[in-house]
């Protein structure tokens, strides 16, 4: 018998039947869709702006526009935050960006935070049995905003976000009020998530952590050409040098493959391995994927 089973907590106010299986909780924070809104057209309309964001963190950039260039990627405009790359922008840059909406955006994110990461792992905990609190003491945590309004060769296209899984403990997805979420249901079907829930999805370091206790949930995003719906997503992962297999005291529901086992990969391994794929379906990793991310990474975790 399978004890796994994604945790996805829908925060709406009022709840359709088709969700009523999954638990829910009462919105206390709202996104700053406006001030997102306005933060992403600036650095449209201003290329030096963005190029200098960029350079804070030159990795991986800050700001992703493949679809602007690449019509079978994922069609969406993505700011990719934390606490530590934000501490890296300069003064005067952060000025300017902060009267164009990233103070809203930070201070919004801060909030997210003290309200639903400690709640959250208290949840995980009681669902796998072992406490996932030691492994996040040093809050690996991501922010970012999604714009589905790209200017691309390819217009019609209705790929906003390809289905996957996320690969770290959970992600707190905030809507601005227009649908296009969706989550894979147990038979393969996908199901509309309503646009104006907020969404808290596990991902793969939760199945691993927990044992099998808990499933990762598969989710996709549906655009409608024309219309533009935003998005903001808190990501919380487990510290980076944490071994990734089953916390002490956890009893595997099912067989994880022998590289699990004896631990002989660690977060940062693994988000980096499996980023790439997930950086190639977005267009901003040279190269394409030939199979999906998720068997890849199911082959890791199961073996």
């Amino acid at each position: 018998m399978s004890l796994a089973r994604p945790l996805a907590l829908l925060v709406h106010k009022s709840p359709s039947k088709a969700f009523a299986r999954f638990p829910l909780i009462q919105p206390e924070i709202q996104a700053p869709f406006a001030s997102a809104r306005r933060l992403f057209d600036y650095l449209r309309a201003d290329p030096a702006a963005a190029s200098a964001l960029n350079a804070t963190y030159p990795k991986r950039g800050i700001i992703k526009t493949a679809a602007t260039h690449n019509a079978s990627t994922d069609q969406k405009f993505t700011i990719d935050l934390s606490p530590a790359r934000t501490d890296l922008i300069p003064s005067a840059l952060r000025g300017t960006l902060g009267a164009q909406g990233l103070d809203d955006v930070l201070g919004f994110f801060s909030g997210a935070v003290t309200l639903y990461v400690d709640p959250l792992l208290r949840a995980l905990s009681a669902l796998a049995g072992a406490d996932f609190a030691p492994a996040h003491a040093a809050r690996n945590l991501n922010f970012r905003l999604c714009d589905y309004h790209p200017a691309t060769a390819a217009p019609a296209s209705a790929n906003g976000c390809g289905a996957h899984t996320d690969y770290g403990t959970f992600s707190v997805i905030f809507q601005d009020g227009t649908p296009g979420l969706e989550m894979e249901a147990a038979d393969g079907s996908w199901v509309p998530v309503p646009g104006d829930a907020t969404v808290v999805l596990t991902g793969w370091c939760a199945v691993v952590l927990s044992g099998g206790r808990i499933a990762a949930a598969r989710h996709r995003v549906r655009r409608t050409p024309g219309v533009r719906r935003l998005s903001a997503v808190l990501f919380a992962a487990p510290d980076l040098d944490v071994a990734l297999r089953p916390l002490t005291g956890v009893v595997p529901a099912r067989r994880f493959s022998d590289t699990v086992m004896r631990g002989e990969i660690d977060v940062r391994w693994f988000k980096e391995t499996m980023g790439k794929t997930w950086r190639k379906r977005e267009g901003n990793e040279p190269g394409g994927v030939r199979v999906s991310q998720d068997s890849e990474i199911e082959k890791l975790i199961w073996g």
